[in-house]
């Protein structure tokens, strides 16, 4: 076998320190993975920078959402206006005992 050394790169060059080299996995930043469930069904999703809303009308088929149901992310309760940022869990809930009662 014919083997090819590798010489180590300098980090500085003439001009200074060399720029990094690009990944593969550079470009924009997706959006934050964010853990959406209703009843049985859960999937991790991007679905951060949404509000709960755009949310609950996109995966209203997918996920079986009631669009009754209370939106609580990360165990605090939340209208359809708040905008998901570092958030973990979403979940969309029919509260017990909420049978008939008047809004």
């Amino acid at each position: 076998m014919s083997e090819l050394e590798r010489r180590p790169q300098p980090l500085e060059g003439p001009d200074g320190p060399r720029p990094a080299l690009g990944s593969v996995f550079d470009g924009p930043a997706p959006a934050s993975l964010v853990t959406v469930s209703h009843g049985l069904h859960a999937q991790a999703l991007p679905v951060g920078g949404m509000t709960v809303g755009q949310v609950r009308t996109r995966l209203r088929d997918l996920l079986d959402i009631d669009p009754e149901s209370q939106a609580v992310l990360d165990g605090q309760d939340v209208d359809d206006s708040t905008v998901i940022r570092d958030a973990r869990l979403l979940l969309f809930v029919r509260r017990a005992g909420d049978k008939g009662v008047a809004a």
